[in-house]
């Protein structure tokens, strides 16, 4: 019965790992840059939009044996609507190319990963990953040590390391982790890692990250799993605020539930640019 709720019918059926193609290669690198956030982008009045939109007029769901909700929904309907104000402030959006992601509500921090998509729907669709945003919805806490005012960290850390592969996980050293739907890395030496720059980047895969950060932000997962990666970035989930990243570009969410945060809603949608 559990597998009736956590499972889609677009889900595959078994993972079939493939390689970027040689002459896609330079397109993924063509709009690198480092993260940032554009800060009171929403107004209440989108963000109650987007907020019904996942409640309201979703088209499938499920949820992961962690708990964590999923909902889809057109993501053209967003398009329609936002594209013409993003495009102010992401200049590398495609309006012609499709977009993926979902709505997600958790009460688990998500592990270290990129969002590049399914080689199969990116392929079929002749398309190439490009930004990543993610929208807060809201944020539920019990820190009564917090003023009215102050909000718990809950939010999202991006990583310099980027990567030219279909939907990973970095797990390393731990094959008991994987995922129904992305690959799942456990030998780093093998790793292709990039640049902002988009040149290649001779990751020593045995330097340890950072104690203090890792203690402060990413204490839900192996501290191996971290080995050569390096922070660019911490965002906390303010509501209003878009976080921007390459979508090639690791990313994990921070340990939100030692500051007490029982529940984030977010949007996490992957566009993606047409190769011409």
């Amino acid at each position: 019965m559990d597998n009736l709720i956590s499972k889609l019918k677009t889900d595959p059926t078994c993972k079939v790992e493939k390689s970027v193609p040689e002459n896609q290669i330079n397109y993924w690198k063509q709009d690198w840059k480092k993260s940032y956030e554009i800060k009171n982008c929403l107004s209440h009045e989108d963000l109650e939009w987007l907020t019904d939109l996942m409640y309201r007029d979703h088209t499938k769901r499920r949820v992961k044996k962690n708990g964590t909700l999923h909902f889809w929904v057109n993501n053209e309907k967003i398009k329609k609507k936002f594209y013409d104000k993003w495009i102010e402030y992401i200049p590398e959006l495609d309006y012609n190319a499709p977009w993926e992601g979902n709505f997600v509500i958790t009460s688990t921090p998500y592990n270290l990963h990129i969002d590049t998509g399914r080689s199969d729907w990116v392929l079929n669709n002749e398309c190439i990953p490009s930004k990543q945003m993610v929208i807060p919805l809201y944020v539920c806490h019990t820190n009564k040590t917090l003023k009215e005012e102050e909000k718990p960290e809950a939010g999202i850390a991006i990583f310099k390391n980027r990567f030219i592969r279909y939907g990973t996980n970095f797990c390393k050293d731990d094959t008991k982790y994987e995922t129904d739907v992305f690959d799942s890395v456990y030998n780093y030496s093998n790793l292709v890692c990039y640049n902002e720059n988009g040149k290649i980047w001779n990751v020593d895969w045995t330097k340890p990250f950072d104690n203090e950060l890792r203690n402060k932000y990413f204490d839900h997962y192996s501290k191996k799993w971290l080995e050569g990666f390096e922070l660019e970035n911490i965002y906390n989930y303010n509501r209003g605020n878009i976080i921007v990243f390459d979508r090639c570009q690791a990313h994990s969410g921070i340990n939100f539930q030692k500051n007490k945060v029982t529940l984030k809603a977010m949007l996490a949608l992957m566009t993606t640019k047409k190769i011409k």
